[in-house]
């Protein structure tokens, strides 16, 4: 049975969703792959990116380099690509076509002896090649090449920061500098700069400081919370008052209106002489306990752990009133 419309079109922008959401990895400045045949060569290439900072280098054969960089984006790691181009052509243009298929924003390098104007690289710079490293190589002019890719994808990193930063701030009475960083995935480097220049420009101001929870597990305090009863772990609770009645002992909900006790059905008196109240409880209708406090149980929204407040790691937080 043929898909419907409807049905192909839901799929459809379930894809460019996915395509949007891999679009904005960042390239990552630690892994690397290198598809490298010649020994020599291979063995320098690793030099230099080890000196530059590189800590995760794979070194590997054509038909394997789609499969790695797919495993790193499953990850969701953006890891560039070296390819030397003494492969086949048609091998370098399938793994191009084959990386970009899986990530549109992948950066992909050509190391070369051919001339920069010729038409094999003309035709590698058209499917979108990033960069292209003369042969021979020269550890100055490698170390510019890669780190001019990384500083692009540092700077579209800031502008999209920047314009999340104030989209947060346009809809919001609050901010929180923790869940700023949290939520847009950013250094403390870098949202220590968002806050500075948006109280230089009187954007926010500061209110307060506070302690905040946060997840036990990856430190986010990009997490939400439910109250449950501590018996039964069920959330039909309400919080009411209680009444302890001296002269049987009887503890029961305060009810407006109603000055019996339920066990032995007397006046139940005066407040302080014959009985006395509990403030702030809560009475579970599930299965009838009564307590002080729900247990609080705080579910992270970036991994997903589930933990008590307990066990809740508490950090130091500035809270800044954006200014309308």
């Amino acid at each position: 049975m043929a898909e419907s419309i409807t049905e192909r079109n839901k799929q459809d922008n379930i894809d460019l969703l996915q395509v949007e959401y891999l679009s904005d990895l960042p390239t990552s400045t630690k892994d690397m792959i290198v598809v490298e045949p010649i020994n020599p060569v291979a063995i320098m290439i690793r030099k230099f990116l080890v000196k530059m900072g590189f800590e995760n280098i794979h070194l590997c054969e054509a038909n394997d380099c789609v499969k790695i960089f797919s495993d790193f984006i499953n990850k969701d790691i953006n890891v560039p690509v070296i390819i030397d181009d003494v492969i086949p052509h048609v091998n370098i243009r399938n793994i191009i076509k084959e990386v970009f298929e899986i990530q549109i924003n992948a950066k992909i390098i050509i190391i070369t002896s051919k001339e920069k104007n010729s038409v094999q690289i003309a035709e590698l710079l058209n499917s979108g090649v990033s960069s292209i490293i003369q042969k021979p190589l020269d550890f100055q002019n490698f170390k510019k090449s890669i780190e001019t890719i990384i500083e692009k994808n540092d700077m579209a990193q800031k502008i999209t920061s920047v314009e999340n930063f104030v989209s947060i701030t346009q809809y919001s009475n609050r901010i929180s500098q923790n869940k700023i960083q949290d939520m847009l995935k950013i250094g403390t480097v870098e949202v220590t700069e968002l806050i500075k220049r948006s109280l230089d420009n009187r954007n926010i101001t500061l209110e307060n400081e506070v302690l905040e929870a946060a997840c036990n597990q990856c430190n986010s305090t990009n997490i939400m919370y439910v109250a449950e009863c501590p018996n039964c772990s069920g959330i039909n609770f309400k919080q009411q008052d209680l009444v302890e009645h001296y002269s049987c002992g009887e503890v029961f909900p305060k009810e407006r209106n109603n000055d019996t006790c339920p066990k032995c059905n007397k006046k139940i008196g005066n407040v302080g002489t014959d009985y006395r109240e509990f403030s702030d409880y809560h009475i579970c209708s599930s299965c009838s306990d009564r307590f002080p406090k729900p247990l609080l149980r705080f579910r992270c929204l970036d991994c997903n752990n589930l933990f008590i407040e307990k066990l809740a790691i508490w950090k130091k937080d500035r809270i800044y009133l954006v200014q309308k």
